[in-house]
């Protein structure tokens, strides 16, 4: 049966899909302050680092399967991807065994990583990829708003556990609406019937994909600890349960104003300057003791990325035909996303959490850098196709 990519199933497959793979990183914060550090009791060396074994998993998997977008059937993969995941974090729930416990997470990690590298493809294949990621990180953060406004009420009731059971319902609902939704990838083939075979990536490209990662290396070093960092600040935990909810208010708009901004701003100013925010945002978060100044950097911080890697999926899809970049989205994510929370959990613990905002931004410095390249060489690459028949 044919499903379209731009059919209705279609979208709301993807839309699903990058939902339920990139909700791991908004519930960093969740995830590995609450539950491990403050429910598991765990220092946030080993939390950090249970983080980092579930990201990393996603990142050898999406190397895996990204290159391979051709030959995989996304209508089977993506399914079977969610539903491992969902009993991954199942079996999350019920242990607090650390080595079962890293098992699970690298299991899990296998499986989003395989569902969201052809869900991202697909979307790369869309008739306009910027407008439908746009649309999907809209659903995550409507998905985040009720994640880290609900979620952490019900770990205080049901304790930390009930944070992975949330996760699992996630990721089995998904893997259903795949089964019946995710659309079919039309084959490329040359006129010899053969597949086609493409072309190496570019250097603006590539320059793109570095760039991403430590853009998310930036976002999940801060997150994961913005509440312990409110905590060490002296602010009260209502207090700081009123910033998470303040994110999921603020992560509802920048999906829907990348997509309004698409034709409105240089897609190169706001890959430059999205970093740049982040180490601004980074140390007015961990320097200030004033409780307004870190509610609003908390609140508008998360924001930063999601505006920004839409413009960023559009450049990599129209520099990249084969959607080979795209659907490494989850390697550039979750590489930065994996070393994010390991990263910031030994400069935490060596010195303290106000360090945390002047390591964001040595690497802000170093994101801006790749952007900067990125969209040089992707100019220059222009350039030459102009001139040369």
């Amino acid at each position: 049966m044919n499903r379209p990519v731009d059919g209705l199933r279609g979208r709301i497959s993807l839309v699903l899909g990058h939902c339920a793979g990139m909700i791991d990183v908004v519930a960093l914060p969740v995830w590995v302050g609450i539950v491990l550090i403050g429910h598991y009791g765990l220092d946030p060396q080993r939390a950090g680092a249970l983080a980092t074994m579930f990201l990393g998993a996603v990142v050898l998997s999406s190397l895996f399967f990204s290159p391979r977008v051709d030959r995989v059937r996304g209508r089977l993969m993506v399914p079977i991807g969610f539903g491992v995941a969902a009993l991954a974090f199942f079996g999350l729930s019920a242990t607090r065994d650390y080595g079962t416990m890293a098992a699970l997470h690298v299991i899990g990690g296998l499986a989003v990583g395989c569902g969201l590298s052809l869900t991202h493809s697909m979307i790369g294949a869309s008739a306009n990829p910027h407008r439908l990621i746009a649309i999907a990180f809209t659903g995550l953060s409507v998905l985040s708003f009720g994640f880290l406004g609900g979620v952490p009420q019900l770990v205080n009731v049901k304790g930390g556990g009930a944070m992975f059971i949330v996760l699992g319902i996630i990721m089995l609902v998904t893997a259903v609406f795949a089964a019946f939704g995710f659309p079919e990838r039309p084959r490329s083939v040359a006129p010899s019937g053969k597949p086609v075979a493409h072309a190496p990536l570019s250097r603006g490209v590539w320059f793109a994909m570095v760039g991403t990662s430590l853009l998310t290396l930036s976002h999940s070093m801060m997150l994961s600890y913005v509440e312990r960092i409110g905590v060490g600040h002296g602010f009260t935990m209502q207090q700081v349960m009123g910033v998470l909810f303040a994110i999921g208010v603020v992560n509802l708009f920048p999906g829907l104003l990348a997509a309004f901004f698409e034709r409105r701003v240089s897609p190169p100013a706001v890959m430059v300057s999205g970093p740049v925010l982040q180490g601004i945002l980074a140390l007015v978060l961990t320097q200030t003791l004033l409780f307004g100044p870190y509610a609003v950097a908390a609140a508008v911080f998360p924001a930063v990325i999601i505006f920004t890697h839409t413009f960023i999926f559009g450049f990599l899809a129209r520099n990249d035909p084969s959607t080979r970049a795209v659907a490494a989205t989850p390697v550039m994510a979750m590489t930065g996303s994996a070393i994010g929370p390991f990263l910031g959990g030994v400069v935490a613990q060596n010195l303290g959490y106000s360090s945390i905002g002047w390591t964001v931004v040595v690497v802000a410095v170093l994101c801006a850098f790749c952007f900067w390249q990125a969209t040089r060489g992707a100019a220059r690459g222009a350039e030459v196709a102009r001139v040369v028949p």
